[in-house]
């Protein structure tokens, strides 16, 4: 690893310099380059270029790794290597899904960029540019980006928002280390268009930047029977739980919420993940309660036919029929806002095998969809449960309260 500039690191008695050369495109040779970059004062460009092959709906587990070929990552630091105080997480793709970019300080989730980059052509210029009191981020010069840093999100689910964002605007950023970014290109375009040059007497000897890699996130996709695992993001954690049966006497038959899991089903950047067998006979249900707990509708589908209570009841499309009854597999329920309507939607390993656009009183009553639970359904099945974005009832546990067998 190179060492791209030779700047303030013993303290203060040096202010950040940039290497003059940095102001022409260089290479990052590798996964994890450590450059010395004074942010404020210079807009960072980066020269990306979409992967060829790339799925814009993948699968969570897809969607959540950092290091696909389509994203990239900048961890900012201020004053030494030990200090970060940001972190930038970008794709060269558009999503389905709002799963485009994120600064982690400021923002409870990913947004979504207005437009497709770079109108889908394969090389991007992206270009940050960091102000007083906002950042702006565009792609070949089409905004795609903008934060407040005194306009954070604000969500229990991620303690030290909106500070942090503030925090991130108020900091000296001089240095930058870039992460699954190999091939791309990088550039400092001066703010004033001068250069600072560097003279003899500003640079000391000081020893060469140290080599080890700090361990990283995991980036590989969870394994279907792991009980807990962390997303790729470094800050979610899940596990997986039987998708326990709420149709019995301890469940006062799905009304009682302790075998029910809280979840803003319109809103997460989550859906309701689950694992299991598929049939024509054996139905998959999953009963939808409002935020007082009250059962507005049941969603339930097998290979042969769709329905969601007082709004669906149809047959299953091609995609769906095609599979060989008895497999397993990953399949998500998501409900998602579109424009004055309600997406209701089934995927099968990130591809959307059935979806239904839902207007009026329909879109208004799942709309409120804020809590979930299983029923008809067995031990043998699993869901994804995420520990930051749900809340588990006292009976939703690996044996779901003694009914499965750990075994």
């Amino acid at each position: 690893m190179f060492a791209l500039l030779i700047a303030g690191v013993l303290g203060t008695a040096f202010s950040a310099v940039i290497d003059p050369t940095l102001t022409e495109w260089r290479l990052l040779e590798t996964d994890y380059e450590q450059v010395f970059f004074p942010i404020r004062d210079y807009i960072l460009e980066v020269k990306a270029f979409r992967p060829d092959v790339y799925d814009t709906n993948p699968h969570y587990a897809e969607l959540y790794k950092t290091d696909k070929p389509t994203t990239m990552m900048a961890l900012l630091f201020a004053g030494n290597w030990n200090k970060q105080v940001g972190r930038l997480v970008w794709n060269t793709i558009k999503y389905v899904r709002p799963h485009d970019i994120a600064i982690e300080e400021c923002d409870a989730r990913y947004q979504a960029y207005p437009v497709f980059p770079a109108n889908e052509e394969k090389e991007q210029i992206w270009a940050w540019n960091f102000f007083e009191d906002y950042v702006e981020l565009t792609c070949n010069g089409e905004m795609m980006y903008e934060q407040n840093f005194d306009e954070g999100d604000v969500s229990s689910r991620k303690p030290g928002l909106p500070e942090k964002c503030r925090a991130l605007g108020d900091a000296e950023v001089d240095r930058i280390i870039f992460k699954h970014m190999a091939g791309e290109y990088i550039r400092a375009v001066p703010k004033d268009g001068v250069i600072d040059e560097p003279t003899t007497e500003s640079i000391p000897n000081i020893p060469t930047l140290p080599v080890d890699e700090p361990e990283d996130e995991p980036t590989e996709e969870p394994a279907e029977d792991d009980d807990e695992n962390e997303i790729p993001d470094g800050a979610i954690e899940f596990k997986r739980y039987p998708t326990c049966d709420c149709w019995t006497a301890e469940c006062g038959y799905c009304s009682n919420l302790d075998c029910t899991v809280q979840h803003d089903l319109v809103n997460s950047p989550f859906d309701i993940q689950v694992t299991s067998e598929l049939y024509w006979r054996n139905i998959t249900s999953i009963m939808l309660y409002d935020k007082e707990g009250n059962a507005i509708g049941s969603f339930q589908w097998s290979l042969k036919g769709i329905l969601l209570t007082g709004c669906v009841n149809c047959q299953t499309p091609t995609a769906i029929r095609d599979i060989e009854p008895g497999t397993r597999t990953l399949w998500v329920f998501s409900l998602t806002e579109k424009d004055e309507a309600l997406m209701v939607q089934i995927s099968i390993l990130g591809q959307v095998v059935w979806e239904q656009e839902l207007t009026g009183e329909c879109a208004e009553r799942y709309g409120q969809a804020d809590r979930f639970a299983f029923f008809d359904s067995t031990c043998e099945g699993t869901f994804t449960f995420v520990s930051s974005l749900m809340d588990a009832g006292d009976r939703i546990t690996s044996d779901c309260a003694g009914a499965c067998n750990e075994n």
